[in-house]
């Protein structure tokens, strides 16, 4: 039995865009939201963090680094409280290599600090994601899953977040999220000029991602096959499917987040992996009748959004 949501944009950013008109080869920003953005940086959060959400940054490791350090607070004041302090140490003594998590509290470091290993590499991408579980922080490092950190304190309040440290570049921040429950179901008008963004970490061999029409044809699905190392896109009309696609090297590997992108343009989807376009799929009904969303397979759900398209 599907639960059945609607579908809005869950995802804040430090900024807002509008959308922007221009032809189907124009090429797309990888992530909504992207743009240069200061180190350090500090913003104040507009929606208060809640288990569900996640904090999504990426930009680029300085050629020397010796730390990065990510902070939620409680409050703008430099003597805040921070349930999350990460500290990625690169080459400082006893913690060389390693993420450093702890907590600040009342004026004072907690005196257990936990760590783990720090996959990230001098002068290159550093894309860090934080999920709020039940209890927990989840953490991602470059697609990989690294780590789970249990919750000292309570995330209420926490109304700001900070990076600062040895990066030459930053460009994104955004955050946003449930706790989905698969299958998901949501209302996705997804009209010509929209964009869907999915990010997941898949658990099983299969994930099926259907757009689907007002009397429940299919008008694509995006069929994730790990086990065949396969994306195979196909329509369904009434109970019959058409010809399947299955063209394209297979973009993803095992065990990593993937971000996937589908762009309703004139004539055809546009199918993005990981940033890079993978390939087109031709419409073969309505292009303004894209209605809803399912989501399928054993797979951990992310965020999912919509938005107008920006071009890059």
């Amino acid at each position: 039995m599907f639960k059945f949501f609607v579908l809005i944009a869950l995802i804040a950013t430090t900024s807002v865009f509008g959308s922007s008109d221009g032809n189907k080869e124009r090429e797309y920003r990888k992530f909504i939201g992207e743009r240069e953005l200061p180190v350090p940086f500090k913003t104040k959060v507009t929606e208060a963090l809640k288990t569900g959400h996640t904090i999504h940054v990426i930009g680029t490791i300085s050629e020397k680094p010796k730390r990065i350090d990510f902070n939620f607070h409680k409050g703008a004041s430099d003597d805040a409280d921070m349930p999350l302090h990460l500290s990625i140490r690169f080459d400082e003594g006893l913690f060389h290599s390693k993420i450093v998590y702890n907590i600040y509290e009342n004026g004072n470091w907690s005196e257990t600090e936990q760590r783990i290993a720090n996959p990230f590499k001098a002068n290159s991408e550093f894309d860090l994601r934080v999920r709020i579980t039940d209890g927990e922080f989840k953490m991602y490092a470059n697609r990989k899953e690294i780590g789970v950190f249990k919750q000292r304190t309570s995330i209420d309040g926490i109304d700001h977040i900070s990076i600062k440290g040895d990066l030459k570049s930053l460009n994104l921040f955004k955050y946003g999220g449930i706790l989905f429950e698969t299958p998901y179901t949501a209302l996705a008008n997804l009209t010509p000029g929209k964009r869907l963004d999915i990010s997941a970490m898949p658990r099983g061999k299969r994930i099926d991602i259907d757009l689907l029409r007002k009397n429940g044809d299919t008008a694509l699905q995006v069929s994730i096959r790990y086990g065949e190392s396969a994306i195979v896109r196909n329509s369904k009309t009434g109970e019959v499917w058409g010809q399947e696609d299955r063209s394209g090297k297979f973009p993803l590997n095992k065990n990593e987040l993937f971000d996937v992108t589908i762009i309703n343009e004139s004539w055809s989807f546009q199918l993005f992996f990981n940033g890079k376009r993978f390939g087109t799929f031709a419409h073969r009904g309505d292009i303004n009748d894209v209605k809803n969303l399912e989501i399928t397979g054993d797979v951990d759900i992310l965020t999912v959004t919509i938005n107008d398209v920006i071009s890059s």
